[in-house]
C-alpha cells in the first residue's frame, strides 16, 4: 500500500516544484523580422516575456523554418546570448514551432514536452547549447503575441 502510495504523491510533489518555476512577471519584446533588428529582441535567460509576432509573410528568417506554418501565422526571431555551456529549455505559451541556430545552422532539440507545470506554458523544447549567441525563430503561432521562457539549466 505504501509503494501505491507513493506513486500518487510523487508527481504532485513535482507538479509542486515545476510550479515554482512559473515566472513571477514578463517583459515585453517586439521579435525581430530580419537579422538587423535583433538588438531590441534579446531574450534573457530565466527571464520570461511576452512576445510580439509577425505574419510570417513579412519576416525574413535567418534559415528556412523547419515548419513555416500556415500563410495567415505569425512568427519572429529572438536573440539568444548563452553565456555558458549548458541545457537551455525553450518554454512557450503556444504550440508555435521552434527552430533555435547558432551562425545560421539549425540545433537539434534534445528534448520535447508539453507538461511545464506552469499554466501559461504549454510547450517546451530543451537544447544543449555552447556558449554564444543563438537565433530562435518562432513560427506557425496563430497569434501575434506569445510568452516565452527560456530556462537556463546548467551543464
Amino acid at each position: 500500500m505504501k509503494a501505491f502510495a507513493a506513486i500518487l504523491i510523487l508527481p504532485l510533489l513535482f507538479a509542486g516544484a515545476a510550479r515554482a518555476q512559473c515566472p513571477a512577471g514578463y517583459g515585453s519584446l517586439t521579435s525581430a523580422t530580419a537579422s538587423a533588428e535583433f538588438g531590441a529582441a534579446r531574450l534573457t535567460p530565466n527571464q520570461a516575456a511576452s512576445v510580439v509576432l509577425h505574419p510570417v509573410s513579412e519576416v525574413r528568417f535567418t534559415a528556412p523554418p523547419e515548419r513555416r506554418g500556415e500563410a495567415s501565422s505569425y512568427g519572429g526571431m529572438l536573440e539568444l546570448n548563452a553565456r555558458e555551456a549548458g541545457t537551455y529549455q525553450v518554454s512557450l505559451s503556444a504550440g508555435a514551432w521552434i527552430d533555435v541556430l547558432k551562425d545560421g545552422a539549425a540545433v537539434t532539440s534534445t528534448a520535447h514536452g508539453h507538461d511545464t507545470g506552469c499554466p501559461d506554458f504549454r510547450k517546451m523544447v530543451t537544447f544543449a547549447l555552447q556558449p554564444g549567441r543563438y537565433v530562435i525563430q518562432l513560427s506557425g503561432n496563430k497569434e501575434a503575441a506569445i510568452k516565452v521562457l527560456v530556462s537556463a539549466k546548467g551543464p
